[in-house]
């Protein structure tokens, strides 16, 4: 088949984004997470390395890598490249199945194909490609997880099955908070799933129960939590609303919104997924509660994207002056593509189902397919140029160059950067990263 031909010219594309946007020299986050390394191998508290909130989230996939990184190979990053990229694929693989499960014959592949690459972007590719952007991936994975796992039916697991798939949905729950605090926003998406899947009082008490508990200790004493916090948004009135409805908007548009040739018909896009994602989540979420097992999981998927939308532009609109919204976070709102496929997709074939109809459906299929790829090349080879331009800004800095263009790729401070690279190198780790 055409489609799943250009599929895998798509992933293998997604692989080869990845070897190129590498970057592994220490550079913004990374020095205050390897140096905070340094400190627990003073320290030996292993606890507190772990624990510890960075900025506001406690990325205890992130210490641990860091820690096997620097004991196993002396800092050379590969290994956060290789989880996340893993954790990527694995979303990619959950929501394909699901696909295949709802949808039998060549429309479940159809589906899936569009699902696979909705996830497997050259965005995507960054984040795996670079070590501190790990951590949505690894988010992406838990939360796809979770919600997978918990979506299942007695009458088609069986109880015993289904009471320990959703065990481990609650313990995959948790584990995606570890990779970033927008995680949290799986928990509610969680109880409404229990209610829908008739799970009884018992698990919708637990869900509660552990989700409070859980994002109680996570959140105690986070420093800078967004939400309500003095430091972060601006002070309420119009221009501040307006503010967090541009916000909302970009973010709902990514990647487009970040392409200066595209931000204008980026934000429509964005304004209309907004749109879509709300209606959706209110007609199959409230007034007419998804049945079906796909319906629940993209209700699910479009919820999260939405929740961590709204968490940004409620957080960061105050901080970010010019209003761009980081395109690292194309992977929360890659869900929600995929959850408007899974509603939309099964109702069109329902619909187009005569042999010329389910033709043209492909055809249109094929053609989404084409220019994603298109998409794809574009963006990447845009993502590579601008890697290769900072891989050069962090060359000069490790030669010891300081000048102030290097501000907005190193980082903010300077002199601070050039302590920590020193701590780094004085330790013997990282000297032979790329």
């Amino acid at each position: 088949m055409a489609l799943l031909l250009i599929a895998a010219v798509y992933v293998v594309l997604f692989a080869y984004y990845i070897h190129e946007t590498m970057i592994g020299q220490p550079y913004w986050d990374m020095f205050s997470i390897i140096t905070r390394y340094l400190q627990y191998e003073r320290d030996g508290n292993l606890w507190a390395y772990l624990w510890e909130p960075h900025v506001q989230h406690r990325h205890v996939w992130m210490r641990l890598l860091t820690s096997f990184d620097a004991r196993v190979f002396s800092g050379i990053a590969y290994p956060f490249v290789v989880v996340a990229a893993a954790c990527q694929v694995t979303t990619a693989w959950l929501l394909w199945r699901a696909a295949r499960r709802s949808e039998a014959g060549d429309a479940g592949i159809w589906m899936g194909c569009v699902a696979v690459m909705a996830v497997l972007t050259s965005v995507a590719a960054v984040d795996c490609a670079i070590p501190m952007n790990g951590i949505y991936p690894q988010a992406v994975m838990f939360v796809v997880m979770a919600v997978v796992l918990f979506n299942g039916e007695e009458r088609t697991d069986g109880r015993g099955h289904l009471q320990m798939r959703r065990v481990l949905a609650v313990l995959g729950a948790i584990a995606a908070a570890f990779g970033n605090a927008a995680a949290l926003c799986v928990w509610p998406i969680l109880v409404w799933l229990a209610w829908r899947v008739r799970a009884g009082r018992v698990w919708m008490s637990a869900l509660v129960i552990v989700g409070s508990v859980f994002g109680a200790a996570y959140l105690y004493r986070l420093p800078g939590v967004a939400l309500g916090d003095a430091s972060s948004p601006v002070a309420p009135g119009l221009g501040a609303a307006w503010r967090v409805g541009d916000y909302l908007i970009t973010y709902m548009g990514l990647p487009w919104t970040r392409s200066a040739a595209l931000a204008a018909a980026g934000k429509g896009i964005g304004a209309l997924f907004l749109l879509m994602s709300i209606a959706s989540c209110l007609w199959w979420g409230v007034v007419r509660p998804a049945k079906s097992a796909l319906d629940r999981l993209a209700c699910s998927l479009v919820a999260f994207s939405l929740a961590t939308a709204l968490l940004a532009a409620f957080g960061r609109s105050g901080i970010d002056a010019d209003l761009r919204v980081p395109v690292r976070y194309s992977v929360f709102v890659a869900l929600m593509h995929v959850g408007l496929l899974f509603f939309a997709g099964p109702r069109i074939l329902a619909r187009w189902n005569s042999l010329s109809q389910r033709r043209v459906v492909y055809a249109a299929a094929v053609a989404v397919a084409l220019l994603l790829t298109a998409q794809q090349i574009v963006s990447g080879q845009a993502a590579v140029a601008t890697t290769q331009s900072m891989r050069a800004t962090l060359a000069r800095f490790a030669a010891g160059e300081e000048t102030d263009d290097m501000k907005a790729v190193v980082y903010v401070d300077l002199e601070q950067a050039r302590r920590d690279h020193n701590a780094i190198r004085a330790a013997g780790l990282y000297l032979r990263a790329r």
